[in-house]
């Protein structure tokens, strides 16, 4: 089954899944067992809510991040500045 999903803007994501991804994320986290010096590859990064709660919760030897959106993969990269 194909996406029917088509986001112009990231705002319009976040308000629909954002929101639950950053609730949900510690949990997911925590559910996963992650180990400490694991690398991890977030398929799907959507914003990076996920990817970003990783970064905090867990001491690991690399995240990588992708989507296929490229209005999701400028929100994340601007996300990332502005925690720097």
């Amino acid at each position: 089954m194909t996406s029917e999903l088509n986001v112009h803007d990231a705002a319009g994501y976040e308000q629909l899944m954002g929101r639950w991804s950053r609730r949900l994320a510690r949990l997911f986290i925590d559910f996963t067992g992650i180990a400490y010096g694991e690398r991890i590859l977030d398929v799907g990064c959507g914003t990076g809510s996920l990817t970003f709660a990783l970064a905090e919760a867990a001491d690991l030897a690399e995240i990588a991040a992708v989507d296929y959106s490229p209005v999701f993969v400028e929100e994340a990269i601007g996300a990332t500045q502005t925690r720097e």
